[in-house]
């Protein structure tokens, strides 16, 4: 009886270790210290902002302050968050809350990010929940033309967030959201150029790019139809053309090249036969009508 007992007190305190949820820790700023990074212009910044943002160990890099992770989960999920920046290079932090400090989802996750002692360039991924609302974002830091713009441009970003929020923000699966997000992040930047998309089990391939392949075919459809319709219609005036010049109007006769040595005969035939017309239709001079002097002067000689 008593090993029972003393199995179930086991059983009962590791079920309640792993239940364990620990706050992460917070650091108290102040207006005399306001424990932002060194890089921060505090000529751009409102005191009052930073005063509404944790202050925490960078390094920590998982930060549950809604309670919705385990310790042990937590641990998970920070040995991969690790991985990702041993990776990438780029810092990479995941936040959960239920108070956004008066800010919009998206300026809570930069303000977080901005005002602690993170990386230049790094990624940042916030769930808020509430009584009625699951929200998530994430935002991207860092100079604008660096790589984790180029890795995560805003439909990547959109992509990651529908499927995180489908597969398991609405089912309350908050473990599954942030491996996702890790997963699916370290996807992209591996394939930092180039269209890809997130499919249904969860990977990143490439898009084929079936739109443009159809503007394209299109387009050279186009051409090519415009071309053969121009020379056709080329060839067809030219056909007109020689037909016009091959048709005698006075005869209609159409000429063909192989009617050429023909025609040529003809033509001499009908050359031939207008000039012995000419001749025919001529009666033939008398010596009166070449010379009617001489008559006269005979029909004289004749009376005397």
């Amino acid at each position: 009886m008593k090993k029972k007992l003393l199995l179930l007190l086991l059983f009962v305190c590791a079920f309640s270790l792993k239940l364990v949820h620990a706050q992460p820790t917070v650091y108290e700023r102040t207006p005399g210290n306001l424990l932002l990074p060194s890089d921060v212009d505090m000529t751009k910044i409102s005191v009052d902002a930073v005063m509404r943002v944790p202050a925490v160990d960078a390094k920590a890099k998982i930060y549950d302050f809604a309670d919705l992770l385990t310790d042990a989960e937590e641990s998970q999920i920070y040995i991969q968050l690790n991985e990702f920046t041993n990776n990438t290079g780029l810092d990479a932090v995941i936040v959960t809350t239920a108070d956004l400090a008066g800010f919009a989802m998206s300026d809570y996750t930069y303000n977080f990010y901005d005002y602690n002692d993170f990386k230049d360039n790094g990624i940042a991924f916030v769930i808020y929940v509430s009584e009625d609302t699951r929200s998530i974002y994430m935002g991207n830091n860092g100079p604008r033309n660096s790589e984790v713009f180029t890795a995560y441009t805003d439909s990547r970003v959109a992509s990651i967030l529908k499927y995180v929020y489908q597969n398991h923000i609405q089912k309350n699966d908050y473990v599954g959201a942030c491996e996702s997000f890790i997963k699916l992040a370290d996807g992209f930047y591996i394939k930092s150029f180039g269209t890809y998309h997130v499919t249904d089990g969860g990977d990143v391939v490439k898009t084929f790019p079936w739109v443009s392949i159809v503007i394209i075919t299109v387009f050279v459809s186009f051409i090519i139809v415009v071309l053969v319709i121009s020379k056709f219609q080329k060839h067809e005036k030219k056909v007109d053309t020689t037909l016009k010049k091959a048709i005698q109007t006075s005869s209609m006769i159409v000429k063909c090249e192989y009617d050429r040595p023909y025609m040529k005969k003809q033509q001499e035939e009908s050359t031939s036969e207008e000039s012995k017309e000419e001749t025919d239709g001529d009666e033939p001079l008398s010596e009166k009508d070449i010379n009617p002097k001489n008559e006269e002067e005979k029909e004289l000689e004749d009376n005397s």
